[in-house]
């Protein structure tokens, strides 16, 4: 299942993922498999946001480490 179509996606960074309407933390519901990066989709935990986004892994950083 190709969940870009309905999740918008964010690059990961080494800070806690944070939801990038409210600034809450978030918490990461699943990895996403079949994916050349490593991706992980995450919900904020604000009571009143709940935006459920993708977190993908900056693959121009990995190629720097």
């Amino acid at each position: 299942m190709d969940f870009s179509k309905y999740f918008d996606i964010f690059l990961m960074n080494d800070q806690p993922t944070t939801c990038p309407k409210c600034g809450c933390r978030t918490n990461h519901i699943c990895d996403l498999p079949d994916s050349v990066e490593i991706s992980q989709l995450h919900m904020c935990l604000s009571s009143i946001c709940k935006f459920i986004f993708i977190v993908e892994e900056d693959a121009e950083i990995q190629n720097l480490v």
